[in-house]
């Protein structure tokens, strides 16, 4: 279990890290036990996640994150793209008519549980975390990819992939088994206005900007302080994954604080 904190500064790692840590593990076991056993539901995922090795072999796609920054950016210009959203990209629909191509959704207490109704009533094709998969409708454009403990970057979706501390490592690893070779990420602003620990639990006051519009969390419901650390370590590993088969992963994010990833100029990518 202290693999996972082996990148992290020591005052980070505190007994209630360590205990919430150890808890998620213990709640994960009947959902390996279903994986690793391939129960029914395992196969028939995993079929389902099979059509869409290399369906996007050598061409390009956009990460598109929750930042604030994404109320400043013309998403009209990727209407001919393939886009790979996250968490609740697709309430943009409603601001200015973006509607991606495929959504993600890892974190099972903060957006899967807290949005169970909101998230079964997408329409859109749709991977969500396995351990989530008895909130959601067995419907074919919903599929359910499985988590390790560990950040080792996964190139094939249908296997336990790394967890990065965030959905956009989860991105990251179903755009290489799809098979692009240029991802471009927007929206991944990568500084939430709180510090503290990471991971710790923080209750909305309903007023927070840190997305693309504001009350993205109701009043009194929780969201955790993020894990920079982690996630920039997670990064640089899928970075490498890229690079050795000729890719490369791009940041066009406007104001973006994350220095992993070259920076792009969003409106350059498109004349």
């Amino acid at each position: 279990m202290l693999n996972q904190f082996k990148n992290k500064n020591l005052s980070e790692i505190t007994p209630s890290r360590l205990s919430k840590a150890f808890i998620r593990r213990v709640k994960d076991i009947p959902h390996r036990i279903s994986w690793d056993l391939k129960s029914k539901v395992y196969v028939e995922n995993k079929e389902k996640i099979l059509k869409f090795k290399d369906i996007h072999k050598g061409d390009r796609c956009f990460i598109i994150a929750n930042g604030p920054s994404l109320k400043n950016m013309d998403l009209s210009l990727l209407k001919n793209e393939i886009t790979i959203g996250m968490n609740r990209i697709h309430l943009m629909k409603d601001i200015n008519g973006f509607v991606p191509t495929y959504v993600v959704v890892a974190d099972i207490d903060i957006q899967l549980k807290q949005f169970t109704q909101e998230y079964n009533d997408v329409q859109l094709t749709r991977f969500y975390n396995w351990n989530a998969r008895g909130l959601f409708n067995n419907v074919e454009n919903l599929m359910f990819f499985k988590e390790s403990f560990q950040p080792e970057f996964q190139s094939d979706f249908t296997k336990k992939i790394g967890t990065g501390k965030s959905v956009t490592y989860s991105c990251l690893q179903l755009a290489f088994y799809m098979g692009f070779k240029e991802v471009i990420l927007i929206g991944k602003d990568h500084s939430y206005n709180i510090s503290g620990t990471p991971h710790k639990s923080v209750e909305s006051t309903g007023k927070e900007d840190n997305h693309f519009i504001k009350g993205y969390f109701k009043k009194g419901m929780k969201w955790d302080i993020p894990d920079y650390v982690g996630e920039e370590y997670s990064y640089r590993l899928a970075k490498r994954a890229y690079e050795e088969i000729g890719g490369q992963i791009l940041d066009a994010t406007i104001g973006g604080k994350l220095l992993v990833f070259n920076k792009v100029n969003f409106s350059d990518l498109f004349f």
